[in-house]
């Protein structure tokens, strides 16, 4: 009933007006929401991850550590929620929850027992001021490329909103950035008692005075194994591009109390997080991958992982996502799979308002713009997904690897007209393998 409210008022208000409105009815509802619930972030030490890439994973890893060595630990993310005894899969879509169920997860955080929460921080919650009425003790940046550049009208604008989770920083508190980052100082310069960096490059040092957790000796297969100051770290998840995510919660994990060996043998237990490269078990020796991948950057740095595993083709399922969302992305998802699939089947995303043709069109263009560079030898357009999904498994052979982008662990996919379903890719395609 709620919802169906807001949706109404939202549909009433003029774009513009709503812009301009959402940060403060969600700023005051943020600090009444807070009031409500008797301000449960003072009495846990609260954490954000913010960044474009890879929030849900080093919240996920750090708060692993934290639980791994006896310390009770609450997050919320885009995959799911646990409350240091239970996990709940993410049924609502927010990254980032508004600020009534926010507060109510960290009530209920310290409810539990947990004395530690990390929250994945997304910037159109912050720039709606969802987090306002808490201070964090430590927030993490992860990476940084263009993403809801239509929704925040700008690179920089994104950036700031970015930005506004370290400005919500505790003095006594502390940051970790991620320097192999070009925007790292951007997010370093807030004044907090103490600042590290992290980095896997040898060939690009960045000049600053933090002390920066370098991995080296790094090797990728299956999992990834890496040393930190003579430790070694064997963790069992796919690409190379989860390394600074995994260096990201070590490093805060150690500045909260816990040894690089602690941490080490912590990780050895942590598992694919799902959505994020999650492979799907067959008896077709195939190698079947989902990953969410929202933005051309994701979607990049999946296919490169994916293009780094044994096999014969690569086979890419994916669409994109329509009504307001960035348009631009579409032609950039098409040109970046032409780069790394044999063969590429175009279906729908949440396609909202749009229609779905339109998108796949769009995304066409992308393909068809590196020309005979592009590596792709088949392109198929299937818009109903889940015929799609059964298409790929269809022309696909012993060897051969699928990998299928945009939904992850989500649990809904929206159709034309607005209409959302029920929607888990991962049973889906373990039902047409079957």
């Amino acid at each position: 009933m709620l919802k169906d409210l807001k949706n109404l008022i939202r549909k009433a208000i003029p774009t513009g007006a709503y812009k301009a409105l959402a940060p403060i009815y969600h700023g005051a509802f943020a600090y009444v929401s807070a009031g409500y619930f008797g301000s449960p972030a003072r009495d846990l030490t609260l954490i954000g991850v913010t960044g474009t890439a890879g929030k849900s994973t080093t919240v996920i890893m750090l708060a692993h550590i934290l639980n791994q060595t006896g310390h009770r630990t609450g997050y919320i993310t885009t995959v799911s929620s646990y409350d240091g005894r239970n996990e709940t899969i993410n049924q609502h879509g927010l990254s980032m929850p508004g600020p009534w169920l926010l507060q109510k997860t960290l009530h209920d955080f310290g409810n539990k027992g947990c004395k530690f929460a990390i929250v994945e921080a997304t910037s159109e919650g912050l720039a709606q001021n969802r987090h306002l009425g808490m201070k964090f003790d430590g927030a993490l940046f992860t990476n940084l490329s263009p993403a809801h550049l239509d929704s925040h009208g700008g690179f920089e604008n994104y950036r700031e909103a970015k930005a506004r989770l370290f400005s919500e920083l505790k003095s006594s508190g502390f940051l970790v950035v991620n320097t192999d980052d070009p925007n790292y100082e951007y997010f370093s310069n807030f004044p907090v008692r103490k600042k590290f960096g992290i980095s896997v490059r040898e060939d690009k040092i960045a000049q600053t005075s933090m002390p920066i957790m370098r991995a080296e000796q790094i090797q990728v297969d299956d999992a990834l194994h890496f040393t930190v100051e003579n430790q070694k770290f064997d963790i069992k998840i796919k690409g190379s591009f989860n390394i600074p995510n995994a260096l990201l919660a070590i490093n805060a994990a150690q500045y909260l109390g816990i040894s690089l060996a602690e941490s080490a043998r912590a990780l050895q237990s942590f598992g694919t997080v799902k959505g994020r490269m999650e492979s799907i078990e067959n008896s077709r020796e195939l190698t079947i991958i989902i990953d969410y991948a929202p933005e051309p950057a994701g979607m990049e740095q999946a296919l490169r992982a994916a293009q780094m595993i044994p096999h014969k083709r690569l086979i890419h399922v994916f669409g994109a996502t329509g009504g307001h969302r960035d348009v631009s992305k579409r032609f950039e998802f098409g040109k970046i799979s032409a780069q790394f699939a044999d063969t590429i089947i175009i279906t729908n995303d949440d396609v909202y308002e749009t229609p779905p043709t339109e998108i796949a069109a769009d995304i066409m263009k992308g393909v068809e713009s590196l020309g005979e560079k592009k590596k792709a030898s088949s392109v198929l357009t299937v818009l109903d997904r889940k015929e799609a999904l059964a298409k790929a498994l269809e022309i696909a052979e012993p060897k051969d690897l699928i990998i299928v982008t945009g939904k992850g662990s989500e649990q809904f996919l929206v159709l034309p007209g607005n209409k959302r379903i029920d929607w888990d890719e991962r049973t889906i395609i373990e039902e047409l393998l079957k």
